[in-house]
Formats: C-alpha cells, sequence, structure tokens
C-alpha cells in the first residue's frame, strides 16, 4: 500500500489522527530512544528478558518520533502494531526485514508481557534485539534528518 492510501485508510478506520508536530516532543523521543539502547546495553549480561523488552521500547520511541513528524499518532487498540505498518510504510522495501524483525519483536514482548510462561529469551535473543534496535533507530535518525534537512534536531 503506498504512503498516501495508507494514511487515508488509517484516519478513516480511527486508527491514527492528526497531531501537530513538535520538534521538541521528535528530539525527546529520539533521545529516550538512544537512552533506552544504551541501557539495553548495560543490563544484556543481567537480565535478558528485560533487555528485550527494553530494546523494543527504544525502537517503539524511535518510529513514534517518524509517526510524529509525519504529523499522525496513532489511537485506539494495537497501537503498536499500527506504529509498526505506519514504519513500514515509510521506509519501504529496502527496509522491510527491519521493519518485519520490528513486527516480529513486538510480538515476542507482547507475550513477555502477558504470558512469559509462553516465551524464552536467551542471551543470543537478546544481542540480536539490541543489534537490531541500533539499526532500526539508526535508520530512523538518519530518514528523519535527511526528510527534514532545513530543521534542527538536538539528536
Amino acid at each position: 500500500m503506498d504512503y498516501n492510501k495508507f494514511i487515508e485508510d488509517y484516519l478513516s478506520r480511527g486508527l491514527i489522527k492528526k497531531q501537530p508536530i513538535g520538534f521538541d516532543q521528535i528530539n525527546s523521543f529520539i533521545t529516550q530512544s538512544k537512552q533506552e539502547l544504551k541501557d539495553c546495553n548495560n543490563i544484556l549480561d543481567i537480565s535478558a528478558k528485560v533487555a528485550y523488552s527494553s530494546a523494543y521500547t527504544a525502537m517503539l520511541y524511535a518510529a513514534r518520533a517518524l509517526m510524529l513528524l509525519a504529523g499522525y499518532r496513532p489511537l485506539g487498540v494495537n497501537q503498536h502494531k499500527t506504529v509498526i505498518e505506519f514504519v513500514g510504510v515509510c521506509a519501504g522495501d529496502e527496509y522491510r526485514d527491519l521493519t518485519k524483525k520490528f513486527d516480529v519483536m513486538r510480538k515476542k514482548r507482547n507475550l513477555l508481557m502477558y504470558e512469559p510462561w509462553e516465551v524464552n529469551v536467551s542471551p543470543a535473543d537478546s544481542r540480536n534485539a539490541v543489534n537490531t534496535a541500533a539499526e532500526f533507530i539508526e535508520f530512523i535518525i538518519v530518514k528523519i534528518k535527511k526528510d527534514n534537512p532545513q530543521d534542527e534536531f538536538e539528536f
């Protein structure tokens, strides 16, 4: 689905709404994303599950920054899924694998939160999640700066 059709469809279904662009909020989301990623690296050897969840959260902050920069925010249930789908449309085919990893992490993190007995997170899973988060956050930062070269960001 192309970007304009996605926006039209998600607006009509009440999954997103227009949101004034707040550059201070975008800066805050990216700053928090980077801090969360740093924290992930610090806890990798302490708790694989916490590091995994934290890597996902870092990605979500960055993704929400991208969505906010476009002038939208998610609504209702399944907001995380909506944010990931938005990123998938914005990122295009070149970053399809990265977006799929984000969605897989969403599902696993959901199990960790609501049915922890159903999922195992190994140290390797956590390291992979942190590496994916680092790649994803860098992609979002580059995209934001590339798409908005006239704006001053603090990240």
